[in-house]
């Protein structure tokens, strides 16, 4: 009923977002500041990781263009299919401006184009969950204006917790936020982050990596137990960088926690922490995303 497009924060594979008819607009990478790659187009996950693990350096990114995301609509637009494009948290980086530039040129061309973009204040899991529950609703047939307005309220529910090894690319590339009062010279502390609202903010620091790791768990119990949530109105998703057994232990440990299982538990749902979010917090992230499964939501819009 309606194309759904994604940046290439959302963690998924190229295979897996061409399996469930969603397209990913990449963003461009680079490790000498003259070349740019393509996101997972002209640079594979596997190959950026074991780049900067082999080299210890730090790559840079830049945003889709305007033009990227005008010729990833205009095919949709000319034959009336309405699009809903979702992309990384407008606080760290300008992928939402050039799909909305983009949006509002085609529309002045064809103006009953129906082109929706949304910022989705998340990055990595749970930017892939908002994506995931607009896969659901096309399969179920949500009428577009319906499903839009369910997913734009989502943004704000939506969160990813994850742990890093430590602080040194998000220092580097500039996007340590509210975390720089924890820069004091050493940065061999691993904290536990979550993405709220668009905003980078601190659950906990640890000395351990096993610590950091158990920081994310009690961080994602805590928030369904302490708000009173039920963790069945929810989906989740782990997600890793390189650390699989790690990332596969802390699924077990939330599943059977919380009694529910993971979007990957129950289908297939191929990911892996994205380029784009390796750049800033390094080789060695894992976390959890978690967002409202929209039947719980479609009363309210």
């Amino acid at each position: 009923m309606f194309k759904i497009i994604s940046d290439t924060a959302c963690d998924y594979t190229l295979d897996y977002a061409n399996s469930v008819d969603v397209t990913l607009v990449p963003f461009y990478v680079t490790f000498d500041e003259k070349t740019y790659y393509k996101d997972l187009y002209e640079l594979s996950v596997e190959d950026f990781y074991q780049k900067i693990i082999n080299n210890k350096i730090y790559p840079k990114t830049s945003l889709p263009s305007v033009q990227d995301y005008t010729d990833t609509f205009l095919p949709y637009v000319e034959k009336n299919i309405p699009v809903v494009a979702m992309t990384i948290s407008t606080v760290l980086s300008g992928s939402y401006n050039s799909a909305r530039i983009a949006a509002e040129q085609l529309k002045e061309k064809y103006p009953d184009a129906k082109i929706e973009v949304i910022n989705s204040q998340l990055n990595s899991a749970a930017q892939g969950l908002l994506v995931y529950e607009a896969i659901r609703m096309n399969r179920d047939n949500i009428d577009f204006d319906t499903a839009v307005k369910i997913l734009r309220k989502m943004t704000s529910i939506g969160t990813v917790i994850f742990t890093i090894e430590n602080l040194d690319y998000l220092k580097k590339g500039g996007r340590i936020g509210k975390l720089a009062t924890l820069i004091t010279g050493v940065l061999s502390i691993r904290p536990t982050i979550f993405l709220k609202n668009g905003e980078i903010n601190l659950a906990g620091v640890s000395r351990t990596r096993k610590k950091s790791i158990n920081s994310v768990f009690e961080n994602v119990k805590k928030h369904f137990v302490n708000n009173h949530i039920d963790p069945q109105t929810y989906d989740f998703s782990t997600g890793s960088a390189n650390l699989y057994e790690e990332r596969d232990e802390l699924r077990k440990n939330i599943e059977e926690a919380l009694n529910i299982k993971c979007v990957e538990s129950r289908e297939r749902f191929d990911g892996r922490v994205s380029i784009i979010t390796g750049c800033h917090t390094g080789a060695y992230t894992t976390g959890i995303g978690f967002m409202p499964k929209y039947e719980t939501l479609i009363n309210e819009v």
